[in-house]
Parts: C-alpha cells; sequence; structure tokens
C-alpha cells in the first residue's frame, strides 16, 4: 500500500514522488518498517493513526526527497503550491545525545527510520495548520515509540527541553523493556486537522541542531 501511495500522483494523495527525484523503493521500505513496528510500551497504534490521517489530508502533499550529502533531516512547510518537503538523508547516523539510560560511554545515534519519522510528525502537524517548530518535543515522543520498537536507546529532549518520564525501564541491543507506568494522554482529533498525538508539553524549536524545520513564510 505504501508503494502506492508514493506513487500516486492525484491532488488527493498525501505523500508523493519527489519532483527532484528520490530512492522511491528505500522511501517505502522506511515507511513500512514504521508502520509494522511494535512497541513493547503499547504506543504503536499511534503511529498508525497517524500515517493513516496524513494520507487523507486535503490540506497539503508533501513529498519525501532523499539527499545522502544532508547534514541533517528537514521539513519545509507547504507554500502556495500545497506541497511540503520533508529531506531525508538515509545513510545519517550521527550523535543526537551523549549517554545512553545509564551508560555514558554510549551515544544516542540518529537512525534514520526513526529521523523519518520525527519529519512526518512536523507534516502532520503542519497538515492540521500548526508550527511545527513548536512541537519538537512530541515529534521526539513520537520518534521515541519507533526507537522502544527497534531495540535503540530513546532521546531524552530536545535541545535544552527535556522530555517527561517516558514509559521505558532499559533499552539493550534489539530489545527494550518496559516499566508499564501510566497510560499517555492523548489529544483527539479528525482526519486532517489533528494537533499533537498526545497531551505531552510542546517546545518551541529553541535548538535547531538535531532535526530543522525551515518555515516558509507564507504560511
Amino acid at each position: 500500500m505504501l508503494a502506492v501511495v508514493l506513487g500516486a500522483v492525484d491532488a488527493h494523495a498525501q505523500l508523493v514522488p519527489c519532483r527532484r527525484g528520490a530512492d522511491a523503493t528505500q522511501i517505502a521500505d522506511a515507511l513500512d518498517r514504521i508502520r509494522r513496528s511494535v512497541d513493547p510500551c503499547g504506543e504503536s497504534p499511534q503511529i498508525v493513526t497517524l500515517l493513516d490521517e496524513l494520507e487523507h489530508c486535503t490540506r497539503a502533499r508533501y513529498q519525501i526527497c532523499t539527499d545522502t550529502t544532508a547534514s541533517r533531516n528537514l521539513f519545509d512547510r507547504a507554500g502556495a503550491d500545497g506541497l511540503g518537503t520533508i529531506t531525508w538523508n538515509p545513510e545519517l547516523r550521527s550523535e543526537l545525545e551523549a549517554g545512553c539510560g545509564g551508560d555514558s560511554a554510549s551515544s544516542v545515534m540518529r537512525d534514520p527510520v526513526a529521523s523519518l519519522l520525527h519529519e512526518i510528525v512536523h507534516a502532520a502537524h503542519d497538515c492540521a495548520g500548526l508550527q511545527p517548530g513548536e512541537h519538537e518535543l512530541e515529534a521526539v515522543r513520537v520518534e521515541n515509540i519507533y526507537r522502544r520498537a527497534a531495540g535503540l536507546c530513546p532521546r531524552t529532549g530536545y535541545g535544552d527541553e527535556r522530555l517527561p518520564e517516558a514509559p521505558t525501564q532499559a533499552c539493550a541491543s534489539e530489545r527494550c523493556a518496559c516499566s508499564f507506568g501510566p497510560p499517555v494522554a492523548r489529544a483527539s482529533a479528525s482526519p486532517g486537522t489533528h494537533g499533537p498525538v498526545s497531551g505531552h508539553p510542546e517546545a518551541a524549536d529553541s535548538d535547531r541542531k538535531p532535526d530543522e524545520i525551515a518555515a516558509n513564510p507564507a504560511r
């Protein structure tokens, strides 16, 4: 289904082929991995809901363009043409944070698939008419759902802003343990108008190091 979505070019398609060319197979594979991921803390359905709502968004269309020379993954808001752009480097694996859980010798590294999901959350916020840069912590929170599913060290925040305590005890190689803490509150939304996926605090785009937002002044 994802390959069909990427191949569609009609006005109702939410995710469309990159106008300047991109690796459609690689993108479709990453989207499939995101959709099929299973969070040990049970929050994977939030990702599926986000993808479904984004694919049915009528406010704008979004293209995913690969660029292996990009030093950061970027999201450019939709302009007058109604087309937003995610620039994704599928080879970028640089350090995001020093330390991983209780291991100060390890680091939280960029994961290409997790990074793509982060930018997709920004696209969903743009579709809802929100300023994506004002919801960085929410994008990180959703990214961490995939990170838990993939056995990756979760991010603890964005810039100087810290996430609330996540329902995770520890992550080791290929495995994350879940503490089954209090359920995460979610904001209800309808397709095409959904806001932040949860009730967690939102951060302004105070530190653009990990994943930059290029805001289009036309919107």
